[in-house]
Order: C-alpha cells, then sequence, then structure tokens
C-alpha cells in the first residue's frame, strides 16, 4: 500500500478533462445495500414559513458482481441511487408522526428491511447496511437525467 500525502496530491497537476455527467442506471430493479439515512430539512417554496422533513439514504448497487452488463454499460462497477421521502412530523417538530396514513413511504422502507414489526425497536441507524429491492426510474431536469430509487421491496 503506497503512502497518500494529501500535500503531493493536491499538488499534482493533470492534463485530462473530468467527466461532467454521469451515465445514469437504466430503469428497473436491482438489489441494493442501505446506505447511512441522512435527515434535513428545508422551507416551502409556496409556503415559506412551513418546515419540511426528509429522509434521504443512498442505496448501493453492486453492479459488477450482480448486474455486469449493466456495469459495462454504464462504466462502473458500483452505482449509488438514493431513496428519497417526505417525513411527516409531530406538532412540535420533534419527533414521528405515527398516526394512521402517516409516513407511508418510511413505513415501506421499513416494511422492506424487516424493520416494522410493532413492538419491536427502530431507529434509523438500524436501515444501514440491509439489503432491499428497489426500484430505478428516471427523472428528467432540462437535459439532465437523474436515477432515483422510487419503490423498495423485501428481497
Amino acid at each position: 500500500m503506497s503512502m497518500f500525502n494529501p500535500d503531493t496530491f493536491l499538488a499534482t497537476s493533470y492534463t485530462e478533462a473530468n467527466s461532467t455527467t454521469l451515465t445514469p442506471v437504466p430503469e428497473g430493479e436491482y438489489v441494493a445495500i442501505l446506505g447511512k439515512p441522512k435527515a434535513r430539512q428545508f422551507s416551502g417554496t409556496k409556503d415559506p414559513g412551513a418546515v419540511y422533513t426528509s429522509l434521504d439514504i443512498n442505496c448501493e448497487i453492486d453492479l459488477a458482481g450482480q448486474y455486469p452488463s449493466v456495469a459495462q454499460q454504464i462504466g462502473r462497477d458500483k452505482a449509488n441511487v438514493r431513496f428519497s421521502c417526505m417525513l411527516d412530523m409531530t406538532e412540535d417538530g420533534t419527533g414521528l408522526d405515527m398516526g394512521k396514513g402517516k409516513n407511508v413511504g418510511l413505513g415501506r422502507l421499513r416494511e422492506a428491511a424487516d424493520l416494522n414489526v410493532p413492538g419491536a425497536p427502530f431507529s434509523f441507524a438500524m436501515f444501514e447496511g440491509r439489503p432491499v429491492k428497489v426500484s430505478v426510474k428516471h427523472r428528467v431536469v432540462d437535459d439532465r437525467i437523474f436515477d432515483e430509487v422510487k419503490a423498495v421491496a423485501k428481497l
């Protein structure tokens, strides 16, 4: 193993240009491993006083090991596609609203990861490392294509 020197690395000169686009994972179903969950809050655009909370989790697909033709097509051995869902929060904004019809996207992810058991403890950290089946779909913005997880299911 070589010794990485950050100063040498940052002082290195390159003549090649970097890619500015990423070939998306083709639409379809894949086995993926859930990454570390991240929660974020943001203000609404229509109602600037409203605060929304979302959950984002990168789902890693081992293309080289499980989908070699896709790996060859897009030029990567692994791909990360993001699962995102809005979270319904309690009135004070500090916890999850566990009411009927609330947090359905989260419930579907918990079900896919075998973490939606009544009476059993659950925390978001439990998602990391869990295998699930993901359905990848494309979203087009201007001339860019984004690959995203649109559905999850148990293996």
